[in-house]
């Protein structure tokens, strides 16, 4: 039932993306929005843990949406976008450090180039209890999608991630958190579960599970500060 899935879509779900010093040439929005110092994600993954709060899953997400399977009293998600090193070089082990997961969306096309997340790293995240996610091939706008792209951008990366991770790799985020309809069903065709768009756009009431909300972290907060976004209410 959509309805009932959408109206348990409330599980705050973070989005991080680089976690490094800021440098020179960073421009303001990437410092705000992009690039979190890794002090500043500890203070946040502190805040979380001190909170309450407890990591989970998007297989346990998608099991409450489908079935209100239980979820911890204060559940929330980690993300983290498009695969560059910082993620499992900082990020990782700051998250096992504090017996957190998180969930990791990799574009195929940047895997094993300088900077960027190698085939091992992939294999590393799952084995030590992460979740890999397709983030298509390279970064392209889903609306703009038609004839090849969805094979190009849906199929392939979610192949190429299965045989690194071993894993099933069941969920995906949109590049810039953009989204369509259109792009439902080749989703689905594809073998995706859930999918995960970027901002204060809604739930499509149609097709939740495809267009689940996430929260860009303000690089700049503490740990009292990602809290209390966490706790605004959807």
């Amino acid at each position: 039932d959509p309805a009932a899935e959408a109206s348990r879509a409330t599980v705050p779900v973070l989005c991080y993306h680089q976690i490094r010093a800021w440098a020179g040439g960073d421009s303001s929005y990437n410092k705000n929005s992009l690039i979190c110092p890794p002090d500043n994600f500890r203070r946040q993954l502190d805040g979380i843990k001190d909170a309450g709060f407890t990591t989970i899953t998007p297989d346990a997400y998608l099991a409450h949406l489908r079935t209100n399977a239980p979820l911890p009293d204060k559940p929330v998600m980690l993300s983290f976008d498009d695969g560059k090193d910082s993620q499992p070089n900082v990020a990782a082990p700051e998250l096992t450090k504090r017996g957190m997961t998180g969930t990791f969306f990799i574009m195929s096309v940047v895997i094993d180039k300088p900077g960027w997340i190698t085939s091992k790293q992939v294999a590393d995240l799952a084995a030590a209890g992460h979740t890999v996610g397709s983030h298509t091939y390279d970064h392209h706008d889903v609306r703009k999608y038609a004839g090849k792209d969805w094979e190009e951008q849906f199929v392939k990366p979610r192949d190429v991630l299965r045989k690194l991770s071993g894993q099933p790799v069941e969920t995906f985020a949109y590049p810039y958190g953009a989204w369509n309809a259109a792009a439902f069903p080749h989703l689905a065709q594809a073998g995706y579960t859930t999918a995960y768009q970027l901002g204060d756009k809604p739930v499509d009431a149609a097709n939740p599970l495809f267009t689940l909300r996430r929260i860009l972290v303000n690089s700049r907060l503490d740990g009292a500060g990602i809290v209390a976004e966490l706790t605004k209410k959807p």
